[in-house]
């Protein structure tokens, strides 16, 4: 079932927050993206008519599993899950195009309506990458090479 793979995926990638810096990124990014690629070639048959609808039942799955969770680890899980939508799943997507970019968009759409205090913002691996740049008074320290 799609909502479970793709829960499952997102939170196999909890660990990759944990280094997430310059020199991990992209590679993570790489393995991450070419994971949600394969799942979303299979769902695609499964809800190419109706991607708002596939979101919606994400982001209900996620929200269900936060309601049996004790009040403690809410919080933190559904961080990290947001996380990783937010720097990985949908930049991931955006670049694919098409219906992936379709469904992360939507994606973004429900867990902001559902978590209205919880938002997060729609990124390209690009903006992403710029942001581990290293300036000083606006003058680049280091030139990135790994993009």
């Amino acid at each position: 079932m799609f909502k479970e793979d793709l829960k499952q995926l997102i939170r196999s990638a909890h660990p990759y927050l944990e280094q997430f810096d310059y020199d991990h990124y992209p590679e993570q990014f790489a393995s991450f993206e070419a994971s949600l690629m394969l799942l979303l070639r299979e769902a695609q048959d499964e809800h190419a008519a109706d991607t708002a609808a596939a979101a919606q039942e994400v982001v209900d799955a996620f929200s269900e599993d936060y309601s049996r969770l004790p009040w403690w680890q809410r919080g933190v899980t559904s961080s990290r899950d947001k996380r990783v939508l937010a720097l990985f799943l949908t930049p991931a997507a955006l670049r694919a195009g098409g219906y992936a970019a379709d469904l992360a968009e939507q994606l973004r759409g429900c867990w902001n309506r559902r978590y209205p205090r919880e938002p997060y913002l729609a990124g390209e691996y690009e903006t992403i990458m710029k942001g581990f740049d290293a300036n000083l008074l606006g003058l680049p320290l280091r030139k990135s090479s790994k993009r």
